[in-house]
């Protein structure tokens, strides 16, 4: 069996004395021009001797190839001078001395490369923030690479290194070749595969015959590379194997894997649990099984590295075990323990050079005082718990309020803890009102992990007990110390048939598990988060629907009439034949209300034909480049028509609607909004739930979905995982409904698929539950679904700048507030559609103010009087006697924001906005006190999504419906194209809702 003290001699005949190397890592520590500098020197030679190997950071072979500061470089003779004092000082202690050769391509960033335009196989731009489309190499340029490497290995040999790593990862130029996303090329250097394989056969052939001209045949060559892409179409795991293998026919000394992990598994199929060293040991050919394999990343003691080897690699790089423990191979060998944090004194002892220092602060602590906080921490956990014994009441910070929490006390024991949550979850079950004082009853610890999902929650109870611990003279900070047990991970394979499995248990979920219910259906309802309600329970809770006859007794706003006038005199030119007919309808409705108006008859105007129009055309069905976005007309036309059962259907099941006002959700673009008498997204959840419970429903919480089970085309089950690790399989009668919302908190999926909004994406926050990170797509996906639509991404550009949340500041209609930026002037139609307002929330520095006044209270919609004086407490709102010393608190011109407001009134008083055309006023902002909200745009609503037909049925990528398989909500695709107005998601959710459950129930 291999072991670590192995020697091994490569193909080449170039011998290491074990098969520990140190990893490449890039240390930006060399000249402007890419020298080596004597820092550098020093910090390889400390590394170096008990190492079989010493791998240095990647060298760019010409000049315009850097990936980063401070990069080294092999692109001209002037450089082997000091590449040969590198070499030497690796080698005087006994390591062999590698360098790895490398060219950024389009990762090539043009600040470090002198303003200079990134290269690559084709005009792609890579996936991440502020790349730059790269030009197209002609064949000219990359004939002259190849000859770049060449070069660069000709150096390496006589700077008196002992071998190259030929860097094919990391998605620099190498792989950029290799890869179908940046290769879109048709002549011989891309196309299929096999041409893709073409660049950097060529470069490990021309690096071949440099060596054999100068006689090395000891001289080591090894190719790093990445095994798998995210991107779409990206390399996957058998592509990799098939250009491995053409490289181990061609002659190499070594493989090297570049991952995180050595014990990776796929990172494009994360449900394929099996190790890639597993597949790729299994899929070698014989020409790999004689190439030896480098496996790295999360080996930090010796145990990790025989682990690694156990598992099939051959050699183990080292990384950042070597940065902190420049005697890793040594101690590693001796069995003793290695260092995994350098201390903050350190730097100069482990000749660390300071840009190295500053981008390895995660491995740097205090040493002296993480020493006293154990030290305390030892202590605390041996302090005797006592209590004066009695019940005592203290209070945590919650959503709303404080948070009663009640607790009951013997002299030695936690005895009871009762939460009095009534001003906090409004009737729905929040699981860390439940499971945190189980839990801590259970340890008797406030050693207690959040739930996801329920974090300020979580914390309000751990708070409110700890504040009555210590009221009852215990030591709080003592038993937030105290250990507690080990959880227990289930085996267990619970296996078991129902007619319908639901996943997803937010609006459209609950609507599908409750219609199928309805039809006489056994239905389980799998939710991954503790609690009920995703998306759903954070919504405003406005739901639009056309319903003329109740619509009609209520006046027109001012700017109705001429919104509506526009439309109707829109050419029909511009309307395709599909929604032509609905267009002529409108026509004709429209004619006859300008008539009505005409006679005196004030009444608000709407219809289903009206609705279906603004949410087509409102979808922007071209981008910003005129190109077509996916969005199919039927199911617009399914989702209009039908609106009006689904408000009659809630009612049926208890939602409680308000018909006393009929508002505009923000980016609605009319008013048909029904809202519900109970605040938020909370009476959808509880009363559709509680009718769940009635009818003897399952609702599974703590359990995620991973697999469908299909067999000969047909879905007849799904896989899942509960919090425990019990394994669920559960076999239907009729079928699965996916109802897992989107991917509006998943950062690398937006930036995978999203055209405008990826260059923001990390640093914008998200109004979505934590748990939309689309899982629901890619189990869909895996199963043969075609995914549509998936690059469009809508913002919510009234989102908390704090936190991302929708539901703080005051929420209310936007035809009683107006919108200034930080120069305290209007520049955007209140009314407007969510994109175009977060685009010019964007336009004008990102942070803007929502402006009203006193009135305001009587129209916000999403909290009570109390709750709008905390925020005002904290800062979420800002408050003002004048509107002169508001301008003063939020930092904008006085006399300009006075001005804005007092032409923002004009036009209230006119009924017209002859600047911004806003559609619908409202209240004026004059009555004091006045108020403003700091707004940002947040990640909102995902408009892609598994592709469906009008009966909810999961459409294949072959075009035809995959069977036993439908979708509702966010997580099914073309219905709102690029845009969704506002109020649509709610309607949208129970329409299509119930059209999958009735249709799976009936097997349509």
């Amino acid at each position: 069996m291999t072991k670590l003290t192995d020697d091994i001699v490569f193909q080449s005949g170039g011998k290491l004395h074990n098969r520990i190397v140190m990893a490449p890592m890039t240390i930006q520590s060399a000249f402007f021009d890419g020298g080596v500098t004597e820092e550098m020197i020093n910090y390889y030679a400390a590394r170096s001797g008990d190492a079989g190997a010493v791998i240095v950071e990647s060298a760019f072979v010409e000049k315009y190839g850097r990936a980063f500061p401070g990069a080294l470089g092999i692109d001209t003779d002037s450089k082997i001078t000091g590449l040969r004092k590198l070499a030497e000082a690796i080698k005087a202690k006994g390591s062999k001395a590698i360098l790895q050769i490398y060219h950024a391509g389009r990762m090539a960033n043009p600040e470090f490369n002198g303003g200079h335009q990134p290269i690559s196989a084709s005009p792609v731009a890579a996936l991440r923030d502020n790349a730059e489309t790269p030009l197209q190499m002609t064949k000219e340029q990359i004939e002259e690479m190849i000859e770049h490497f060449g070069d660069a290995v000709n150096r390496a040999i006589l700077a008196g290194f002992d071998g190259v790593e030929i860097h094919g990862a990391n998605t620099y130029l190498l792989q950029q070749f290799f890869s179908p996303h940046s290769n879109r090329r048709t002549d011989q250097w891309g196309g299929d595969i096999e041409k893709r394989t073409t660049f950097p056969l060529a470069v490990l052939a021309k690096a071949k015959e440099v060596v054999h001209t100068h006689d090395k045949s000891d001289f080591i060559i090894g190719y790093r590379f990445s095994p798998e892409e995210i991107e779409q179409p990206g390399i996957r795991f058998d592509d990799t194997m098939f250009l491995l293998d053409k490289l181990a026919t061609c002659g190499l000394d070594y493989l090297h894997f570049s991952m995180g992990s050595w014990a990776r598994n796929s990172i494009v199929t994360p449900e394929d649990l099996e190790l890639l060293i597993k597949k790729y040991r299994h899929l070698q050919s014989d020409a790999l099984a004689q190439v030896p394999v480098i496996g790295v990343g999360g080996i930090a003691q010796r145990s990790d590295a025989d682990k690694a080897i156990e598992q099939g690699y051959d050699l183990v790089a080292v990384g950042k075990g070597f940065l902190v423990e420049p005697t890793w191979a040594e101690k590693a060998l001796n069995s003793e323990s290695c260092a995994e944090f350098a201390d903050i004194a350190q730097q100069a002892a482990l000749k660390i050079p300071t840009p190295l220092w500053e981008i390895m602060d995660y491995m740097i602590v205090d040493s002296a005082a993480e020493a006293i906080k154990h030290q305390r921490i030892k202590e605390l956990q041996n302090v005797p718990i006592k209590f004066n014994a009695g019940e005592y009441t203290a209070y945590g910070r919650g959503h709303n309020d404080d948070l009663p929490v009640t607790v009951a006390f013997s002299e030695d024991k936690i005895l009871d803890i009762f939460v009095d949550s009534s001003k906090e979850s409004d009737g729905i079950a929040n699981p860390a009102f439940e499971r945190i004082p189980q839990q801590i009853l259970d340890g008797q610890t406030l050693n207690i992990d959040v739930i996801s999902g329920a974090t300020v929650s979580s914390q309000a109870v751990l708070d409110g007990v700890a504040n009555a611990v210590d009221l009852a003279g215990g030591n709080s900070e003592a038993l937030r110390c105290k250990a507690r047990a080990a959880v227990e991970w289930s085996t267990k394979t619970v296996e078991e048939t129902v007619d319908i499995v639901v996943v997803g248990g937010g609006g459209a979920g609950l609507s599908a598990a409750l219609t199928a219910m309805d039809q006489g259906k056994s239905v389980i309802l799998l939710e991954k988060f503790p609690a009920i309600g995703g998306n759903t329970v954070r919504t405003g809770g406005w739901v639009n629907a056309a319903e003329p006859e109740w619509q009609g007794a209520f006046a027109a706003l001012p700017g109705e009439k001429e919104t509506l006038m526009q439309l109707a005199n829109t050419p029909e030119s511009e309307f395709v034949e599909e929604y032509l007919a609905d267009f002529r309808t409108l026509k004709s409705q429209l004619d006859s209300y300008f008539t009505a108006l005409e006679e005196g008859q004030q009444y608000l105007f709407d219809s289903v034909e009206l609705h279906r129009i603004q949410t087509y055309l409102g979808g922007k069905r071209t981008d910003l480049n005129g190109e077509a976005i996916y969005g199919q007309y039927d199911l617009v036309e399914t989702l209009t028509s039908r609106s009006m059962e689904s408000i009659d259907w809630l009612t049926e099941k208890g939602v409680d609607f308000d018909r006393s006002v009929v508002e505009i959700p923000v980016g609605a673009l009319w008013r048909r909004a029904h809202k519900p008498k109970r605040q938020k997204g909370v009476e959808f959840v509880d009363k559709l739930s509680k009718r769940i419970q009635e009818q003897n429903g399952r609702i599974i919480t703590d359990t995620r979905a991973t697999d469908l089970i299909v067999e000969d085309g047909k879905v007849v089950g799904i896989k899942a995982v509960q919090a425990d690790g019990t394994e669920l399989i559960l076999h239907v009668n009729n079928a699965v409904i996916m109802a897992s919302g989107g991917f509006g908190a998943n950062t690398q999926m937006i930036k995978k698929y999203n055209t405008y909004w990826k260059e923001i994406a990390d640093d914008i926050k998200t109004t979505n539950s934590p748990a939309l990170v689309g899982d629901g797509l890619e189990i869909g996906e895996k199963a043969g679904a075609e995914l549509v639509g998936m690059g469009f991404v809508q913002l919510m550009p009234i989102g908390d700048p704090k936190s991302g949340a929708l539901l703080t500041g005051l929420i209310v209609p936007p035809e009683n507030f107006v919108f200034v930026n930080q120069q305290g002037k209007r520049f955007v139609d209140e009314c407007g559609s969510r994109d175009v307002l977060s685009g010019a929330f964007f336009d004008n520095g990102g942070l803007v103010y929502m402006i009203a006044d006193e009135n305001i209270r009587h129209t916000a919609a999403n909290t009570s009087d109390e709750t709008i004086e905390r925020e005002i407490k904290d800062g979420t709102i800002i408050k003002a006697d004048t509107i002169e010393e508001l301008a003063e608190k939020i930092g904008v011109p006085a006399e300009t924001l006075s001005n804005t407001i007092s032409q923002y009134n004009h036009c209230v008083e006119q009924g017209h906005d002859p600047e911004f055309n806003k559609s619908a006023f409202g209240l004026k902002v004059a009555q004091a006190p006045f108020y403003a909200t700091p707004r940002q745009p947040s990640v909102h609503h995902t408009m892609g999504g598994l592709k469906i037909d009008t009966q909810a049925r999961v459409i294949g990528k072959d075009g035809n419906v995959i069977q036993g398989l439908y979708a509702a909500g966010e997580v099914a695709g073309g219905i709102h194209a690029g845009n969704r107005l506002g109020g649509n998601a709610l309607i949208d959710i129970f329409t299509y809702g119930r059209i999958a459950g009735a249709n799976a129930a009936n097997l349509v």
